[in-house]
């Protein structure tokens, strides 16, 4: 064989080498790319999405509720005030077990069973606060079962207006590199 032969075979199989690993390189970004568009789509599919209409529902709820009752003086400063009257406590017992319970119970939920979906290295403070809180509402709701209506709160305060800020930061957050990762 001479060189010229030798030559023209070595720049096609360099060629060929170059376009093999050019092709694995290119298959590998967008494998990466696919995983990284298909945990996207979870988080927001089975974590923020739910969480964030979960949130809203509540945080709607709990402002109409308040707006509704806010003449009766049940409520000061936005919070409800100690229940000595039999009908308020009674009224804000049905709604704690009706509306807001489901409601806190179901994001406490979504937060505790998919801790793998979050952003977050460090469980954030609200979701902690969260948990906390619908567990010591557990307690309270319990002994309303059981007739003993001495007790009205959770030990625990909701997390409200940080809850629904960190929820929507990250929704949003994940709608936008969503939209990165799909070239919009």
């Amino acid at each position: 064989m001479d060189w010229k032969t030798g030559l023209t075979l070595s720049v096609s199989a360099f060629l060929a080498v170059i376009g093999y690993i050019a092709t694995y390189l290119n298959n590998l970004r967008l494998a990466q790319r696919k995983d990284r568009l298909d945990r996207v789509d979870r988080q927001l599919r089975e974590l923020y999405g739910p969480l964030l209409a979960l949130v809203t529902a509540s945080t709607t709820t709990w402002q109409a509720f308040v707006r509704a009752h806010v003449e009766t003086d049940f409520f000061r400063g936005g919070l409800p005030v100690a229940l000595e009257n039999d009908e308020n406590a009674a009224l804000w017992r049905h709604w704690m077990t009706t509306v807001f319970m489901p409601l806190n119970e179901s994001m406490a939920a979504l937060v505790l069973s998919h801790t793998d979906l979050m952003e977050d290295s460090v469980m954030p403070e609200c979701l902690l606060t969260l948990t906390a809180h619908v567990h010591g509402y557990k307690g309270v709701v319990k002994a309303w079962e059981n007739g003993n209506f001495s007790q009205h709160f959770s030990l625990i305060e909701f997390p409200g207006p940080e809850l629904l800020a960190y929820v929507m930061i990250h929704y949003q957050r994940l709608k936008a590199r969503q939209s990165e990762l799909l070239g919009a």
